[in-house]
């Protein structure tokens, strides 16, 4: 997400060119705004992957409502919320993760939470959301939610919850997109929802000004790995769904880039210099622009390593 969106922040990492999704969506802080196409794909065992709110939402229908992994940004709840409930069933939303703080994933907590929701989510996501956030990739500060629209249940490492016959785990990445990500474990469906820490479309934020780092970016992936196995399918926050196997691409890519930042940090280089030197050269082509990318990744190393004297 950027300064409005993650949709924006791509589209200024490539100097304005379009970069065009049904999982993209234009500012939570713009007056005006295209309406909202709100797709479904079935992922199978009851889940559903439902785009075009923002990022990629999870929907699974049990016996007491459906279950949201996400919620889309603010202004397209109303149009998310509808196709969520689609599905025969109690017609309410009656459990919301949120897999961290970001606007693209809190967006209908208000509306869920009034209608008796439990929202889900780790704790320091809970924290974030009681206060007005400021970065520099927001135009304003975002938040607080009022009390009510903020997680009521929370962890600090991993945890479980049975929904109809569906057995979830979900589970701590610690200081990878932001301070506050938890991924979300389908195991009998084996749908992995990884939440911000994995884009399937473009370079993601790397919110180190909300905790997360280029190196617990590389461990987000590693937990992400431990949990998953060949035949798990994998929801990226945005994108296409993804294998195990991306993962692991995914992984080696970042490495690759946190090394080279590190390197760069240990010379004695400033952002311009880093940013000039290229350490994402060979994925850009793939990727895009990652200069945006490549300087927040230096950035975050700030506050975890020293430059050698």
């Amino acid at each position: 997400m950027t300064s409005i969106s993650r949709r924006g922040f791509l589209g200024r990492a490539l100097g304005g060119a379009a970069v065009l999704s049904v999982g993209a969506a234009a500012s939570p802080l713009l007056a005006r705004e295209p309406a909202a196409v709100i797709r479904s794909e079935p992922l199978g065992e009851g889940l559903r992957v439902i785009s075009g709110s923002g990022c990629n939402v999870v929907a699974l229908n049990g016996p007491d409502g459906v279950l949201l992994v996400d919620g889309g940004l603010k202004q397209h709840s109303a149009a998310l919320l509808k196709e969520a409930l689609k599905k025969p069933g109690p017609g309410r939303v009656s459990v919301l993760f949120n897999t961290h703080w970001h606007p693209e994933q809190t967006g209908s907590n208000e509306r869920v939470a009034k209608g008796g929701a439990t929202l889900i989510a780790h704790e320091n996501t809970r924290l974030w959301l009681a206060r007005p956030i400021k970065a520099t990739w927001l135009d304003r500060p975002f938040g607080p939610l009022p009390e009510n629209a903020r997680p009521t249940r929370t962890t600090y490492t991993t945890d479980q919850l049975t929904f109809g016959s569906e057995e979830i785990e979900y589970g701590y990445m610690r200081q990878a997109h932001t301070d506050g990500d938890i991924y979300v474990h389908f195991r009998k469906a084996n749908v992995l929802a990884a939440g911000g820490v994995v884009s399937n479309e473009g370079w993601p934020l790397l919110d180190y000004e909300t905790g997360g780092w280029i190196a617990g970016l590389v461990a987000g992936y590693d937990r992400l790995l431990a949990v998953a196995n060949d035949s798990t399918r994998i929801v990226p926050a945005n994108g296409a769904v993804l294998t195990r196997t991306d993962l692991e691409a995914h992984r080696k890519m970042y490495f690759t880039i946190y090394e080279r930042l590190v390197a760069g940090l240990t010379k004695g280089l400033g952002p311009d210099e880093v940013v000039a030197s290229a350490p994402a050269r060979e994925f850009a082509e793939q990727w895009g622009n990652p200069d945006r990318f490549v300087e927040s990744g230096f950035r975050s190393l700030w506050g975890h390593f020293a430059p050698d004297a």
